[in-house]
């Protein structure tokens, strides 16, 4: 007769680096970017924000002189490989270590990277919609690392989760919280809590975060928030786990 399988099914023995690599390319790749722009200098630091930072004075609304080459539609995703300062890219890196290794783990390379992506999206676009005309400079991966600590809520506050020796677990073959489970989940809720209230104090009283190389920094809590909503509506449309087989004795 069949029987309900183990809420989670042990997965190979692990390496010594747990974290999955896409997550370690991302990070090494951030952390590059940024060492690289600071060995060759300022002139390259400027000339990286004006080539790839999204700037929403660009897309019209505002004075054009300064831009006379229009629209650059690729810095709705280069503005997230570039970071004003080392704790900016650090905190940034910190938390994608954190949160995207239990998403990496279950969804492996390709959705996990199709997620940052469109939660970079995203969060330029909506800074656009909120500062339509403005000369204003955004850079960094916060909008990703909103989405990717959204997405991770679910499985981390699941049933089967656990936050020691859960590398030893195949996270396909965890419980997660439904939509309608994490509306209830006391965990998950505090999460969500903490994360939007932190955005909403930060972008109130303008707390400095290292921006695009600039004196003048603020954080840009819309793209934070808009990377937050895409990363958990994302996770429940593109999460597909694995179905055990069932076991007959």
């Amino acid at each position: 007769m069949p029987f309900d399988p183990e809420p989670a099914v042990p997965a190979p023995s692990p390496s010594a680096i747990n974290v999955p690599a896409v997550v370690l390319a991302v990070i090494a790749i951030l952390i590059a970017v940024h060492l690289g722009l600071w060995f060759l200098g300022e002139d390259w630091q400027v000339w990286s924000l004006y080539a790839l930072s999204f700037i929403p004075v660009r897309f019209g609304g505002g004075e054009p002189v300064a831009f006379p080459e229009g629209a650059q539609y690729w810095s709705f995703l280069t503005y997230a490989l570039l970071h004003g300062d080392a704790m900016h890219l650090g905190s940034n890196s910190i938390w994608l270590l954190i949160f995207s290794t239990p998403l990496a783990r279950r969804w492996g390379t390709s959705r996990y990277l199709l997620l940052l992506v469109l939660s970079a999206i995203a969060g330029a676009a909506a800074v656009l919609f909120a500062h339509w005309g403005k000369f204003l400079i955004v850079v960094g991966a916060s909008a990703s690392v909103s989405a990717v600590l959204a997405a991770a809520i679910p499985i981390i506050c699941g049933p089967d989760y656990r936050f020691r020796g859960n590398e030893k677990l195949d996270h396909t073959l965890l419980r997660v919280l439904s939509f309608q489970e994490l509306l209830v989940n006391s965990r998950a809720l505090a999460f969500a809590i903490l994360f939007l209230a932190m955005t909403f104090f930060t972008g109130a009283t303008q707390m400095a975060t290292g921006t695009a190389f600039l004196e003048e920094r603020s954080i840009a809590w819309e793209a934070h928030l808009a990377g937050f909503i895409v990363g958990l509506v994302l996770f429940y449309l593109l999460d597909r786990p694995k179905v055990p087989p069932a076991t007959f004795v």
